[in-house]
C-alpha cells in the first residue's frame, strides 16, 4: 500500500513540473509576442577591435572563433564510437551547428552588417534548438526528444530569415530571434532543477551555461575591457574564446551513456 502511494505521489508530482515546465515556456512566448518589434541595432555592429591584425581585418574577433571549431570538432570526434541512434544523430548535430558558428561568426565580423549577421545567427540558432532537444531526450525518453527536434530547428531557422526579411522590408523584428536564443538559456537550467537526476553528467550542463552567461557578461563590457586591457583584447573576442572554451569542457559522452 505504501509503495502504491508513493508511485501515485510521484506520478502527480511528475506532471505538476511538467505543468510547471510549461507555463514558464507559455508565458516567455506570452511576454515576447507583447513586446513591439524590435529592429536590429546597428550600433550592434560597432565593435571596441577593429584593428588589422595577422593581416585579416577585426583581426581578433574573426580569429578568436577557432574556439567554437576547435569544440565544435573535438565533439564530434568524441561521439565517433557511439552506436548510431536518435541520440547521437542530435549530438552530432549540436557538434556540427557549433563548428558553423565558428565559420558564420567569423565571416561575419570580416565585414559586420545585417546580411552577414544572418550567418552568424542561423547556426547559433542550431545548437540552441538542439541542445534543448537533447536534454528533453535524455530526461523524457528519446521519443519526446527526437519528436520536439524538427519543430525547434525549423522554429530556430524561421526565426533568423525572419528576421532578416523583416529588416530588409524595413521593419526589422527580432522578436522571435531573442525567444529562440534566451528561452533555451531558461529551459535547460528549469529542467535541471525539476527533474535532477544522480549522475554526474548534470555538471556539464551547468558549466556550458556558467560558461554561456560569462561569455555574453563579457560581451556587454566589450569597450571597457578593451580599454582596461590597453587594447590587448576586448570583450567580444573574451566571448568568443569562454563561450568555446565552455564547449569544449561539455562531455556529451558523460551525460547518461543508456541514453545514446
Amino acid at each position: 500500500m505504501l509503495r502504491t502511494v508513493s508511485e501515485i505521489i510521484n506520478y502527480k508530482t511528475y506532471y505538476l513540473r511538467i505543468a510547471c515546465l510549461v507555463a514558464v515556456i507559455l508565458l516567455a512566448v506570452g511576454i515576447v509576442a507583447k513586446l513591439p518589434a524590435i529592429p536590429q541595432d546597428i550600433s550592434y555592429h560597432n565593435f571596441s577591435d577593429v584593428d588589422r591584425r595577422w593581416g585579416i581585418e577585426n583581426g581578433s574577433n574573426v580569429i578568436s572563433n577557432i574556439s567554437f571549431i576547435i569544440a565544435g570538432i573535438v565533439g564530434l570526434i568524441r561521439t565517433r564510437h557511439w552506436p548510431w541512434s536518435k541520440m547521437t544523430f542530435m549530438w552530432r548535430f549540436f557538434f556540427c551547428s557549433i563548428t558553423f558558428v565558428g565559420f558564420g561568426s567569423a565571416y561575419y565580423h570580416l565585414q559586420p552588417s545585417n546580411s552577414t549577421l544572418f550567418w552568424d545567427r542561423l547556426p547559433m540558432t542550431l545548437g540552441f534548438a538542439t541542445l534543448t532537444a537533447c536534454i528533453c531526450a535524455e530526461r523524457f525518453g528519446l521519443r519526446v526528444g527526437g519528436f520536439v527536434f524538427v519543430p525547434l530547428v525549423l522554429s530556430g531557422v524561421c526565426s533568423v530569415f525572419y528576421w532578416l526579411i523583416t529588416e530588409l522590408a524595413g521593419a526589422g523584428d527580432l522578436r522571435l530571434y531573442i525567444l529562440v536564443q534566451y528561452l533555451p538559456m531558461i529551459i535547460v537550467p528549469l529542467i535541471l532543477i525539476l527533474f535532477p537526476k544522480k549522475s554526474t553528467g548534470d555538471r556539464y550542463y551547468w558549466i556550458l551555461l556558467s560558461s554561456y552567461i560569462i561569455a555574453k557578461g563579457f560581451e556587454m563590457q566589450d569597450y571597457h575591457i578593451f580599454e582596461m586591457t590597453h587594447h590587448v583584447i576586448s570583450g567580444h573576442t573574451l566571448k568568443h574564446l569562454i563561450a568555446g572554451l565552455g564547449i569544449l569542457l561539455f562531455r556529451a559522452d558523460k551525460i547518461e551513456k543508456e541514453t545514446v
